[in-house]
């Protein structure tokens, strides 16, 4: 651009800006900024109800054009291939136009639009709702210089107002943006099993526990326990992913291989009861680093990020339960303490202190004594503080370990009859524990079993 082009351009945008300054300031008091009564703010779109918008309409300049139906509840983006809406989204949206207000009233005839970006508008919206005589519209012009407005207009009306510059971001969504983005329609609550496969061979598998218990236990390749919250963490990844990008809408069965989809996918089949699943299959990176995937029974490929594949990465041994026993002091309602050929009981009461402050104790059956609530509660920290050196999934027979006379087995008693326990022993430079539902024996840091035997043994005493 030579010297003159600037020139002209540096005109334009300084009559706009002094337009616009002597529209706003000429409606000013005189006396000054102190004693001008701040701009009275008027609804954009008085009588509108949210909740009775039909269908919504955004055009950009750009020519790009979104919009959605809405059927019964549910809301759906129409183009070439239908696609439901993410309710969250379109909520936001309607929100914003509902509550949208007038900042500044620049001027109430307005004769040309171009100087405030209103010829060609930035964004017009259009929504049609049920019993209104006709759609409610706003345009979307440029921003205000060295302001935190647009200016808008009502298409029809001569009022030209500004909005605020929030709104811009809400309207810019594009059609991917407001579209449902989940790549399973499955919440995690409702995944009794899953199980991770690599190239149609299970690599292994997980189910919820028996009724009334909430616990994930590993099935295959070996019995044994999960981390009490590792696969609910999983599954909060998979109930969350959400696409980032869409590789194709229609994929056809050839074209599936070039995605690292189909047979030579990562399988991760979701078992949803009563002989219901869903599978998601996971293929090769792409260029940016993503990864493409989907649900099996679609012809939609998606790209996904990372985080759900990381996880996947850390295999078998990022779900197993890697302490002794993962357990909350909170929710233990009683103990049996087996150690030196003695067993001793205590059972947990809780009643309110005259300052309203709930105190703890645990009593023991005779001729045991009380346990104080410290010592109970420093002895499950020691559980936790247990963990596995390794896991021996064909063990021997209990006596290599020590674990045919254990030097401690502790049963916790839980609310509803549930129940856990461990065992523990030392052997020679080794110590060893076993725990409900594994069939593995633990191997474990000496000093700290030799601390958790004695922590135990010493409540009652």
């Amino acid at each position: 651009m030579n010297s003159l082009g600037r020139t002209i351009v540096a005109v334009v945008v300084a009559a706009g800006l002094f337009g616009y300054i002597y529209f706003v300031e000429s409606k000013k008091d005189p006396k000054g900024s102190d004693d001008a009564a701040a701009p009275k703010r008027e609804k954009v779109f008085a009588g509108l109800d949210k909740l009775k918008v039909r269908s919504l309409t955004l055009k950009k300049r750009n020519g790009e054009m979104v919009h959605a139906e809405k059927n019964a509840d549910a809301w759906t983006l129409v183009s070439t291939q239908d696609a439901p809406a993410d309710p969250g989204e379109i909520g936001t949206l309607l929100d914003a136009l509902q509550n949208l207000e007038t900042e500044e009233i620049v001027n109430e005839t307005a004769g040309d639009l171009a100087p405030f970006g209103l010829t060609e508008p930035k964004v017009s919206v259009s929504l049609v709702a049920e019993g209104a005589p006709k759609p409610f519209e706003v345009d979307l012009g440029d921003s205000v210089p060295a302001g935190s407005s647009i200016f808008a207009r009502v298409p029809g009306k001569p009022r030209l107002f500004t909005v605020s510059s929030t709104l811009e971001n809400t309207l810019s969504k594009s059609a991917f943006d407001l579209r449902d983005r989940s790549v399973l329609k499955v919440k995690k609550d409702a995944i009794q099993s899953f199980e991770v496969a690599e190239k149609n061979k299970v690599a292994y598998r997980l189910s919820r526990g028996a009724s009334g218990e909430e616990d994930w236990k590993i099935d295959a390749p070996v019995s044994t326990r999960a981390a009490r919250w590792s696969a609910d963490s999983f599954l909060g990844l998979v109930e969350n992913l959400r696409m980032e990008g869409i590789a194709t809408e229609d994929a056809k069965p050839r074209d599936v291989a070039k995605y690292g989809l189909g047979g030579s996918a990562r399988r991760v089949v979701l078992g949803l009861g009563e002989g219901q699943s869903t599978i998601l299959e996971i293929g090769r990176k792409t260029d940016d680093g993503k990864y493409y995937a989907r649900d099996a029974s679609s012809k939609l490929v998606a790209m996904i990020p990372t985080a759900i594949v990381d996880d996947l990465d850390k295999g078998l041994k990022g779900l197993r339960a890697g302490r002794l026993l993962d357990v909350a002091t909170y929710e233990v309602t009683g103990l049996d303490v087996a150690a030196g050929g003695t067993t001793k009981a205590f059972t947990k009461t809780t009643t309110k202190a005259k300052d309203g402050l709930t105190e703890v104790a645990w009593k023991a059956a005779p001729p045991a004594r009380n346990a104080a609530e410290e010592a109970v509660s420093s002895a499950m920290i020691a559980i936790g503080g247990a963990e596995v050196a390794e896991f021996i999934d064909a063990p021997k027979a209990p006596s290599t370990y020590g674990l045919d006379a254990p030097a401690l087995r502790v049963v916790l008693r839980f609310d509803g009859g549930k129940e856990d326990w461990f065992e523990v022993a030392v052997k020679g430079e080794a110590a060893f524990g076993r725990r409900r539902n594994d069939v593995a024996v633990l191997k474990l840091d000496k000093g700290k079993v030799e601390g958790l035997i004695k922590a135990f043994t010493a409540l009652g005493s």
